[in-house]
């Protein structure tokens, strides 16, 4: 290979090394995650991570409903965790362990706010 091809393909080589990196720590082994907890709806509502990711759900500012995370179903012998209501300016932080399926909603909005994660 010529010196001057050489030249030209290692910096394109880097920059796609680069941009094939996961973002944010996406899929790494205790990496972290964050939701929004917006009017009536979890943000992003379904996820995907591996045992150790810690979950941050993080409530909007500009709420102006109550709202909470509660572990409605996790994998066997997963503690239930609810946490703390509010409308906005606050966060609550799970690191997820266990292999499997964490089905969590709002106790206030029940039937439309609810949120799927898979641990594997």
């Amino acid at each position: 290979m010529s010196r001057r091809l050489t030249v030209l393909l290692v910096p394109v080589l880097l920059l796609a090394a680069v941009f094939a990196l996961p973002a944010h720590g996406a899929g790494k082994k205790g990496a972290t995650k964050t939701v929004g907890v917006i009017d009536y709806a979890y943000t992003p509502a379904r996820l995907t991570v591996r045992p150790g990711t810690k979950i941050v759900w993080e409530w909007d500012s500009a709420n102006s409903a109550p709202h909470d995370v509660k572990l409605r179903s996790g994998p066997r012998g997963v503690k239930k965790f609810t946490s703390p209501t509010a409308t906005a300016g606050i966060t609550y932080a799970r690191t997820l362990r266990v292999k499997g399926t964490y089905r969590l909603f709002c106790t206030y909005h029940a039937t439309v706010m609810r949120q799927t994660i898979v641990v594997k």
